[in-house]
């Protein structure tokens, strides 16, 4: 194992969706796979942990989970419990794990200052028990319409966060699809801390039981919402006489589930699986995919080839929304917006994505993120030893309180 990166802990809040969860298994596989003996944890809030196989190595602390219900609302799975009450849990779990690893990197994925700054007094306490711990926040390409995220984070104090904690920012994605230091009007001490390390994607060769290539599959991530893609999928694939195949999700609610099932039953070239955690696998197969568009998911799709036609998720976030015409516009997917008469207008780009057929020719799209991001965090870890060589860093800023 090289010096350099011995411990790391890593952050996915998880409060809706596999996204969070999927490239944090991802990061750590990748990291595990390059430096084996890593002690590698990962604090999740995800309900369903247990349904991935998780990379040999790695440990997960299962943080009590919420779901988030709006912009920036959230309530805990378990509808008995008080959110006030989950959250200083959820620090407490969160402190207690750092203070015991005192690792060399503490790599936060998306939310700086964690679901409703739970991660403030982590921070906090962090700093005291291990000055040497490099604080590094990986962001998507996008979070969402630059708006709303300027607004959300001078309201909550994040600029403030991001300037006073953080060692380091790395961007997975590129600055030619989105410059997010514009775009999130980061200053200059901020954007300073940026690196762009290109976007992740972990398609892997791997055995599979999957279906012909001239099957449409359509996929929604954890499914929480994507019941109204999913039907519209198997209806315009009925209409066309195509085999279809979806994967309602482990997160979606039961009777919409059901139904689905019941949609697929009804037509002899239709089937319906609640989940697949080798998604990357069997999508690098079909004939043509149908998503929402998340992060994970149309890295995997861009970089197999796969013909993609997008219906992006635009509440309570657009970021689907932004990164699917962005890929639009290099000609990497076609996007079809949610909305009224769903299946007659998926039908015409289902059949282009068909007719059109795998792209042979590599995307014009920067997927190594992986090794840069490792390389990153390498870079990090090095600086962690000096410093614990030294005694310790300075003070990066104030103590900084979590909202109420």
């Amino acid at each position: 194992m090289s010096a350099s990166l011995q411990s790391i802990l890593l952050y996915a809040h998880d409060t809706y969706g596999l996204g969070h969860l999927r490239r944090n298994l991802n990061i750590a596989d990748h990291l595990l796979r390059a430096h084996p003996g890593l002690q590698a944890v990962l604090m999740s809030g995800s309900s369903v942990t247990d349904r991935f196989a998780l990379p040999a190595g790695l440990s997960v602390v299962q943080l009590p989970p919420v779901v988030k219900v709006g912009p920036e609302l959230y309530r805990p799975r378990d509808s008995r419990l008080d959110l006030r009450l989950v959250r200083r849990a959820r620090s407490a779990i969160m402190a207690d794990v750092a203070r015991r690893l005192r690792p060399d990197v503490f790599l936060v994925d998306h939310a700086p200052q964690g679901m409703r700054g739970e991660l403030l007094p982590v921070f906090a306490s962090l700093r005291a028990s291990s000055p040497k711990t490099r604080i590094v926040l990986g962001l998507r390409d996008v979070l969402d319409d630059a708006a709303t995220v300027r607004r959300t984070w001078r309201a909550d104090g994040v600029y403030n966060t991001l300037e006073a904690v953080f060692d380091r920012i790395l961007v997975y994605g590129s600055p030619d699809i989105l410059d997010l230091i514009e775009a999130y009007d980061l200053p200059a001490a901020v954007a300073a801390k940026v690196t762009y390390c290109g976007y992740l994607s972990s398609v892997q060769a791997v055995d599979y039981d999957g279906p012909p290539a001239n099957v449409v599959v359509g996929t929604a991530g954890g499914g929480g919402d994507g019941a109204e893609v999913l039907a519209a999928t198997l209806t315009a694939c009925r209409h066309m006489a195509q085999p279809s195949l979806v994967v309602t999700g482990p997160l979606m609610d039961p009777h919409q589930r059901r139904a689905l099932e019941a949609q697929a039953a009804s037509d002899p070239l239709a089937r319906a699986l609640e989940f697949a955690p080798k998604l990357g696998a069997m999508v690098a197969g079909a004939g043509a995919v149908v998503t929402m568009g998340g992060y994970n998911t149309l890295c995997e799709l861009v970089e197999s080839g796969v013909p993609t036609v997008v219906v992006p998720r635009v509440h309570p976030r657009r970021e689907q929304a932004i990164r699917a015409e962005l890929f639009a516009a290099r000609g990497l997917v076609q996007v079809v917006e949610p909305g009224p008469n769903l299946a007659a207008r998926l039908e015409p780009a289902l059949a282009t994505a068909l007719a059109v057929g795998r792209r042979k020719n590599p995307p014009n799209l920067d997927l190594g993120g992986l090794s840069r991001l490792t390389g990153a965090l390498e870079g990090q870890a090095v600086q962690s030893r000096m410093a614990g060589r030294i005694g310790g860093l300075v003070d990066r800023g104030p103590h900084l309180q979590a909202p109420g």
